[in-house]
């Protein structure tokens, strides 16, 4: 699973210091219009993860309905309206652009990912953490991720729950109402960590959906917040609890 978290594309050759900077949450909104003006796509309502939402971003995220434009003709844009070809780059599904802040370059840059792919969809599947949150989106998805291990799926952050038997995409596996259904978690309860594990954590196979995102949360010294009186040690005590 491959997701970044902040933004460092553009970079001095000989130093390799980021040529951007982390922008203010006062300057987004004008700088995201400012970069409607220059595309003319729809940006500020969809702006993705925290980009508007905490005192800081690293990067603004934002998605771009692949439907309606590809990566080449944005480019073939920017070109025209006269932005540099060195402040512009591929990656994946994304656009980078070194964009100035409040559209000056006297205000420094910012790094700028244009996210192809459903707007709807990415404002679901690359939500960041919780204000207030140790989590970030990218622990968000390690957790769903081990859970559709444990039953039998894969998470993909671009596609959804797909059949870990033959990797066909699962029936409803790309809308929250079908992930909820595969999944066993409410609808509501999909949208951060604290609230996927508050959904799961009485349930019996509580510690097999859990494993593999206890060892990859560990990595970042981040530890599932649940409480010894609410996550069972087993199937089998869960039993004996009722028996």
């Amino acid at each position: 699973m491959k997701l970044k978290e902040g933004g460092n594309i553009f970079k001095d050759p000989t130093t390799k210091k980021p040529f951007t900077q982390r922008i203010n949450r006062a300057d987004v909104t004008p700088t995201v219009q400012w970069l409607e003006n220059l595309t003319g796509l729809s940006l500020v309502d969809n702006m993705l993860g925290t980009t508007g939402k905490k005192e800081t971003s690293g990067d603004l995220d934002l998605a771009v309905d692949v439907s309606k434009i590809d990566k080449q003709t944005l480019i073939d844009v920017l070109l025209k309206k006269g932005v540099d070809k060195a402040d512009i780059k591929k990656s994946g599904d994304s656009v980078h652009h070194k964009t100035p802040i409040n559209g000056d370059p006297a205000n420094g840059y910012v790094q700028t990912d244009f996210m192809f792919g459903d707007p709807k969809w990415q404002s679901f599947s690359l939500q960041g953490g919780a204000e207030g949150s140790d989590f970030k989106g990218l622990h968000r998805h390690i957790l769903l991720a081990s859970i559709a291990k444990a039953l039998g799926y894969k998470w993909s952050y671009k596609n959804g729950l797909i059949n870990r038997a033959d990797n066909m995409p699962v029936e409803g596996g790309k809308s929250t109402a079908g992930i909820s259904k595969h999944l066993g978690i409410p609808a509501g309860k999909l949208n951060s960590v604290e609230d996927i594990v508050d959904a799961i954590k009485g349930r019996p196979d509580y510690n097999m959906l859990v494993v593999d995102a206890r060892e990859g949360f560990s990595r970042d010294n981040l530890t599932l917040p649940e409480s010894a009186e609410s996550a069972p040690v087993g199937t089998q005590a869960w039993f004996r609890k009722f028996m």
